[in-house]
Order: C-alpha cells, then structure tokens, then sequence
C-alpha cells in the first residue's frame, strides 16, 4: 500500500503545477481507477486455480498525436492489485515429484497477494464529438509479486493488458468503463512462469486538462 499512497501523492503534486504546464506537456488527464478481474468469473479459461484481484491505479494519459478524430495517446499508470490465488488441481503437480507432497502442502491452501505494476501503454482513441469517445488499449508494465505460488515465481515479472473502453467527458471532468484481459508471467526469466490470466472491468474518473 505505501506503493499507492505514493503514486497518489506524486499525482496530486503534479495536478497543483499542471495548469501551467499541460500543454506544453502534452498532458492531458489524470484519474483514479479501480477495477476487478478473474480467471473464471467471466469466461471459464482454466479449472486448475483461482485467481482474481481488485486493481487500484492513478491513470495518466500524454498526447502522442492527434488528427480530426482520432488520437494516440500514452499512457502511465502507477498500480496496485491485491490478488487471491488457489491451486484447486491436486495433479498439476506431478506424483512422480520427488516431493510432490511437500509441494502440494505449500501451494494448495488458499494465498493473498501484492502485485505492484508500472503499466506503460499506448492508445487509440476515436471521437465521436468533443465529449464522447471510445479507444483500444495496449500495455506491458513491470511489476513486482510478493508471494510464489505453482503458476509463477515470487519477484519481478511483467503485466500485459490489452482493452477496449468508452470515456464521456462533464467539463474538465470525464467518466470511464472498459473491459480488459490481463496476463501476467515473467518472460522465462525464473521458474515457474506458467502465468496468470484475467478477464474484467474497471472504472475511472479523470480530470481533464484541455
């Protein structure tokens, strides 16, 4: 949590100089979204494990180019998930393990955990009017997991996000829904990396700068 107080203390720092300083930057929202994701909740992807998080995150948004009605945008956001995870399959650790029951005993009873993300992506939105738009959304963040389990190894690994979502602006404030699919593994860089995956929502409120 000291991860998130500090992302929303930096953020607020930045909204007091940001008038002076939006255009020049390219800076064009900063917003606060929470949202909720799971393995199974949505669309069956895999019976051997729970997995599901609440997200928390302070949202940036920085013009990359912008043309009649469509926009690139870039974008920065600081998060926090706290997950929960449970091994339910008692053979995907296999008996011929040497210590497959030691194994079993240590990841199949119920775990909460910390994730903390870096998410950098890029956007495409499309206007509709002034105040309407939807947009398509990439990312790939490092992070940091706090807890091992038999899907992924403790430490750093990387969270892909790929979205589509709607944002309707009410003068220098706008409100935001999408829907995501988010992967989580570690590029091979430790054992295991069979990853995580998680289909949801999230929802924003943002103020504007332009």
């Amino acid at each position: 949590m000291k991860f998130l107080f500090t992302a929303i203390f930096c953020s607020l720092y930045f909204i007091a100089h940001s008038q002076e300083q939006a255009t020049e930057k390219k800076w064009l929202r900063i917003g606060f979204v929470s949202g909720y994701s799971s393995q199974n909740t949505f669309l069956k992807q895999d019976s051997d494990y729970l997995y599901e998080n609440m997200s928390y995150k302070i949202s940036n948004h920085f013009n990359l180019s912008k043309k009649d009605n469509h926009s690139w945008e870039l974008l920065v956001e600081p998060s926090y998930y706290r997950s929960r995870h449970q091994l339910f399959n008692y053979w995907f650790i296999s008996h011929t393990v040497p210590n497959g029951d030691e194994l079993r005993a240590k990841f199949m009873p119920f775990k909460s955990m910390n994730e903390y993300v870096l998410n950098l992506g890029v956007i495409y939105r499309y206007y509709f009017n002034p105040k309407t738009s939807i947009y398509g959304l990439a990312n790939v963040g490092p992070m940091y997991i706090d807890t091992e389990t038999e899907r992924l190894q403790k430490g750093f690994a990387f969270s892909d996000i790929f979205a589509l979502g709607s944002n309707y602006k009410l003068g220098r404030i706008s409100l935001d829904v999408k829907c995501l699919f988010r992967h989580v593994s570690n590029a091979n860089l430790q054992k295991p990396n069979f990853g995580y995956n998680a289909i949801g929502f999230e929802l924003g409120t943002y103020y504007e700068f332009n």
